[in-house]
This record gives C-alpha cells, sequence and structure tokens, in this order.
C-alpha cells in the first residue's frame, strides 16, 4: 500500500486578522449575491461533502504525542491519532485500538488484545509490536511529556501480533485509564523510528478517524476521512480543515457569515455568539481548565517555605473568576473543579486569602516590603498575570512579568522560577494527581520534590481496584496530601467555550475531548 504523501507548506506570515476580514467580507459578497447554485460544502444534498471549518486563536505546532505536554492539544490530536483504550460517554473505559484487556491475579501487568487488520495511515499494521515501541518511545525519548505518567511501566513484552502485556514496578490499576486518550495516542511505529522530529512537525502518521493531507506548522491542516479505521462507519465528515492564529475579535462574526463553522471562543465572546444565534456550549461536563500559579522551591527565593507560604495567602482568586473568566469559572485550591471525583472537600479554603497574615509571614522571616522580587513566566498576554503582580505586591512581593514566546523550554525543563500555566484535566484521575504532584510530573515545576505524604497516598489508590467500595475515598486523599504539600498554587477552574454553526450537529459529550464520531455537517 502507498500512502498519500502530506502537502507541507511554508507558513505565510501575512497577518490572520486581515485574512479572515477578508474573507468574511467575500463570505458575504458570496451569500448576497447568490450567483451560484452549485451544491456547497456541508449545505446538504446527498453528494455534497461534509466539512468542519474549524478557527483556533493561538498557533499549534506539536503534533508528536509523545512530545505535546498539553492535554488541551488532544483536541487537535484525536482526529489523527487513535489511543490503545477509550472513555465513553458516561466516562468508563472502553475499547480502542485494543478490544479488550484483562490484569492478572497479582495486579502488576495487564494484557491488551488488539483488534485485526489495523493500519496506520502509511499503510504500516497496527500490532502489538507498534504499541510496545510507542511505550518504549515515551518512556526513553528525551522530549517525552509521558515519562512521568509512565512510571509505573517497567516492560512490554509482545505475546504475539495482536496481544501484548505490560509489566508494571507495583500494582497499579490506573493503566486501562493512562493508555486512552492523551496517554496513548499510537503514532506510527515506523515514523517515530526513523525521525521523530519530522513526525512532530511536518508529518503526523497515525490510525485515527482523518489522515494529514497538508500541514502548514503553526497555521493550518487539513485532514481527510481515513477509510481504513476501525470505526469508519461512525464518521460521516469528510474533512476537517483548522486554521490556527486566527485573531478572536473576528471569530463570531465568520462564524455567522460562513467563513468557519466550528471554533473555541473566550469567555468574553460567548454572549456575541449566542446573540448571534451560534450553537454555544460549555460547561464541567465538556471540559475544563485548571489555571495554576507554578513555583520552583528549587529557586530563589521560593528555597525558603516563607516565601512560598506567603505567596499561597496573598492570592484573591475570586478576582481572577470575575474578572478574567467574567464569573463563568470557580475558584479552587486543587486541580479539580467541585463535582469531580477527586476534588476534596476538605480541601477548599486551606489557603485562604489573607493578605495581613502573607504580610506577617514574610516579616517574621526578616523581610522588609520589596526585598522579595520575582519574575513571572507567562508565553502570552495574560491579564491573570498582572492581577498577580498586583496581589503579590500588597504583600512586598515585587513582580516582574516575562513574556516569552519559548516559555515551554523553561518550564518543562524546570529552569524557571515562577510562570502562570492551566492544564486541560486527564482521562486517569491518578494521572491527574501524578502530573501536578509526582516526582517526574510535567507540572511540577519543583521537580524532582514530591512529598512522603503524596508518594503514600499514591502508592495506596494505584493499588485499589477502580470498582472498589474504597477507590474514591483514597482518591480524595491523595488530592489532599498533595494541596497540603505542594508549592503550586492553583486558582481557578474554567470551562472550554465552544460555538459552532447549527449546521453542525451536536458532538458527543465525552469530558474533557472532542469526539467526531456520529457528527454530520449540513444533514
Amino acid at each position: 500500500m502507498s500512502p498519500t504523501p502530506i502537502a507541507v507548506r511554508k507558513r505565510t506570515r501575512a497577518p490572520r486578522l486581515a485574512r479572515a476580514l477578508a474573507l468574511a467580507t467575500a463570505a458575504v459578497l458570496a451569500l448576497s449575491a447568490c450567483a451560484s447554485n452549485a451544491p456547497q460544502a456541508g449545505a446538504g444534498g446527498a453528494d455534497a461533502e461534509q466539512v468542519v471549518r474549524w478557527a483556533v486563536t493561538q498557533p499549534f505546532a506539536t503534533w508528536d504525542p509523545i512530545v505535546a505536554g498539553s492535554t488541551a492539544s488532544t483536541r487537535f490530536l484525536t482526529p489523527i491519532y487513535e489511543s490503545l483504550t477509550s472513555i465513553d460517554e458516561t466516562g468508563a473505559l472502553a475499547p480502542g485500538l485494543a478490544e479488550s484487556w484483562e490484569y492478572n491475579d497479582a495486579g502488576d501487568a495487564v494484557t491488551f488484545h488488539l483488534r485485526p487488520n489495523q493500519t496506520f495511515h502509511d499503510g504500516t499494521a497496527v500490532d502489538a509490536a507498534a504499541i510496545a515501541a510507542f511505550i518504549e518511545r515515551a518512556k526513553t525519548q528525551a522530549n517525552s511529556a509521558l515519562a512521568g505518567d509512565y512510571a509505573t511501566i517497567d516492560t512490554v513484552t509482545v505475546d504475539d501480533d495482536l496481544t501484548l502485556t505490560v509489566h508494571l514496578t507495583q500494582v497499579d490499576y490506573q493503566i486501562p485509564y493512562l493508555l486512552s486518550v492523551r496517554g496513548a495516542l499510537i503514532t506510527s511505529a515506523e515514523a517515530g523510528a526513523a525521525d521523530p522530529d519530522r513526525l512532530n512537525v511536518s508529518e503526523p502518521i497515525g490510525a485515527g478517524p482523518f489522515k494529514v493531507v497538508e500541514l502548514v506548522p503553526e497555521s493550518r491542516i487539513v485532514l481527510e476521512k481515513f477509510d481504513d479505521y476501525w470505526d469508519a462507519d461512525n464518521i460521516h465528515i469528510d474533512r476537517i480543515e483548522i486554521e490556527f492564529g486566527i485573531d478572536g475579535s473576528t471569530i463570531v462574526k465568520s462564524l455567522q457569515t460562513g467563513v468557519y463553522n466550528f471554533a473555541f471562543i473566550e469567555a468574553k465572546a460567548v454572549k456575541e455568539a449566542q446573540d448571534a444565534a451560534l450553537d454555544v456550549w460549555f460547561g464541567d461536563e465538556y471540559a475544563w481548565f485548571v489555571n495554576f500559579l507554578s513555583i520552583n522551591i528549587n529557586k530563589e527565593p521560593f528555597t525558603d517555605p516563607a516565601v512560598v507560604e506567603a505567596i499561597k495567602h496573598a492570592i484573591d482568586r475570586d478576582e481572577l473568576v470575575d474578572k478574567v473568566t467574567l464569573g463563568h469559572g470557580k475558584a479552587v485550591d486543587q486541580p479539580f473543579p467541585p463535582g469531580y471525583i477527586a476534588y476534596d472537600e476538605e480541601s477548599e479554603d486551606v489557603w485562604d486569602y489573607d493578605p495581613a497574615k502573607a504580610a506577617d509571614i514574610l516579616s517574621d522571616a526578616g523581610y522588609e516590603p520589596g526585598d522579595v522580587s520575582v519574575s513571572l513566566s507567562i508565553s502570552a498576554e495574560n491579564p491573570s498575570a498582572e492581577i498577580i503582580q498586583e496581589q503579590l505586591g500588597e504583600i512586598g512581593i515585587e513582580v516582574t512579568i516575562d513574556i516569552d514566546p519559548n516559555w515551554r523550554v523553561g518550564y518543562f525543563g524546570k529552569g524557571t522560577a515562577l510562570a502562570l500555566y492551566g492544564y486541560f484535566g486527564r482521562d486517569s484521575h491518578v494521572q491527574a494527581l501524578t502530573a501536578n504532584y509526582d516526582r517526574d510530573g510535567v507540572l511540577n515545576l519543583s521537580s524532582p520534590y514530591v512529598s512522603e505524604e503524596f508518594t503514600t497516598a499514591l502508592r495506596r489508590i494505584r493499588e485499589t481496584p477502580l470498582d472498589s467500595p474504597d477507590y474514591a475515598r483514597l482518591l480524595r486523599e491523595a488530592t489532599r496530601a498533595g494541596v497540603a504539600t505542594s508549592p503550586t498554587v492553583h486558582l481557578y477552574t474554567v470551562p472550554a467555550f465552544y460555538a459552532k454553526s447549527p449546521e453542525v450537529s451536536d458532538l458527543p459529550t465525552i469530558q474533557g475531548q472532542l469526539s467526531w464520531k456520529g457528527v454530520t455537517v449540513g444533514g
């Protein structure tokens, strides 16, 4: 089988605002002229091509799931890649590339059975050896964002072409959840072995419902339906065209005029989109971001625990919710929204807002106002940064805001002292905790720091079967240990906001995911 080559184009530097306005204007003229009776993509009719035209405000350039550190990025990756297991609309585990799995009696090994006759977009086989190669690359590749999550995976044995066994360093009943969606979006073994950088930047190759036919780095990607996908009968969309770096102020108008029919929007655009009769949906049941202040206790001035404690009491989360999320968010002290299974009510307000107490902590430690100065690292303009700058200034800490386009290098390399970041949940409850609080957690800026209390709680929950009556309680105890001992300051959760044209049917409600199964355009 000879795969169709991906058209890779250089990114153009034309202003995206001007382009979006020009397209919107052209769409208005086309609509008013009504000069053609030819069927339009997604406009209905038996032979109409079903096309999703998707607008995204931020650029995106990381196409290897092993390298992508952000769970939010899986919304762009899941059309291309299929995971080993999956999650259904109830939050339960579901088959993916693997149709079944089972643990051994000891709970320290799990065997997966793959569907037969699956292929990657490059025509190579989705077999046990390919899955084993992916896991090995995730564990060992220098820039892997999954290495910490795979901490309890020891080795993988290929039992036959369609069977593999994952051997663990300890009992861990979370592995099937870990290997769903973000944790195991399986890449072509041949592409990963030949040139992982090329796979990441210009030629992503998976076994998902859509294959890449065009890619302009950081700007545009075009996907077409992959007919050999195992669940192709549930994929009705023919093409997905994603445009990145679109000016947020133009998106609602562009959705109205048909330039796009699907988009992520900001909180400030929700009312405008609703008034424009677009379909707008958001809520914790779909997806939520948790925003937090990452502190590196290996860097000055945070080597002094008093400075860390003072900051925790200096943050007014309610002000951030009101001003940044326009009331759509929720103030939290932990990496989950209220109602989530791992949310610990006992940890609510454990770091209460008390600037007088924060100032006293610094004074008792011998600091005068202005003695402590820090640089707050962010990747782009962020209103939260200025609010935090002002709040810390009120207790005598001077904050300089550093906007660094290469922010991720310092953050994921653990070289940054203070940073604002957010994350988009995790498929495994325990993976969410380890990412934030464990020794090699991708979101633990103070790595390799981890508390004994959290390590003990983490081991207990990993050793607990998911159907145990103690599972939820032990999960909350692990959250409590992380909140109490981690230097990270969680700020608020905010839902992801989506808007679409009514011509696009409703998407399945799966927490943290965008699934295109069953979705139609214009039908």
